[in-house]
């Protein structure tokens, strides 16, 4: 088909009406072919960047949550580790004991102790155990020995404290003025694993 011959034989006019109708055609397919299809690429593109801008942010959140508590954690692990020092293991017991001795002997005060069953406070995962501790000493060996009390590692909480004056006669040191034993009675809670 030679278009020079066709085109001889349509008028102007024809030509004019054919373009008119073959032009918006065209456009028309171009739009349904090509610029439709684009245009739903391009809508889906769009929600698949905001699904993942929002699975972004979620996790972005979640990073700085877990960054938070990092650093929170890092704020709070010494104190953890003072706190598991300062619960009593349950395999420990002889050492509280020892310990107790020696800050009593290492003072100079007659000590005895009385370690009752512990109350279990499940809740909290640890146990309260009531503590009795009764000594003899002179004033001053008395309130070194609750320095040294109160330095241990392991927590004693003290509920009440007593003194009283000893029943035996007072102790004399040469040259120095007699000093009178004292009783103390100390009533405590030790917290154990």
């Amino acid at each position: 088909m030679n278009f020079n011959n066709i085109s001889k034989k349509i008028s102007l006019k024809k030509k004019i009406i054919i373009i008119s109708v073959l032009f918006p055609l065209a456009i028309g397919g171009l739009i349904l072919l090509v610029i439709v299809p684009t245009v739903k690429d391009i809508k889906n593109i769009k929600n698949e960047i905001e699904a993942q801008r929002i699975d972004l942010e979620i996790k972005y959140k979640k990073g700085q949550s877990i960054n938070k508590l990092t650093k929170d954690l890092e704020v709070i692990e010494p104190q953890l580790l003072k706190l598991n020092r300062i619960l009593i293991g349950k395999d420990k017991v002889l050492e509280f004991i020892t310990e107790l001795e020696e800050v009593a002997s290492s003072q100079g005060v007659e000590q005895k102790i009385n370690l009752a069953a512990p109350k279990n406070t499940a809740k909290d995962g640890y146990k309260k155990t009531p503590l009795q501790i009764i000594t003899n000493g002179n004033f001053i060996k008395q309130l070194n020995y609750l320095i040294n009390l109160e330095a241990m590692n392991y927590y004693i909480n003290i509920n009440s404290l007593e003194l009283k004056a000893g029943y035996s006669r007072p102790i004399s040191h040469e040259g120095q003025t007699p000093e009178r034993p004292i009783s103390m009675l100390i009533f405590a809670d030790t917290y154990w694993e």
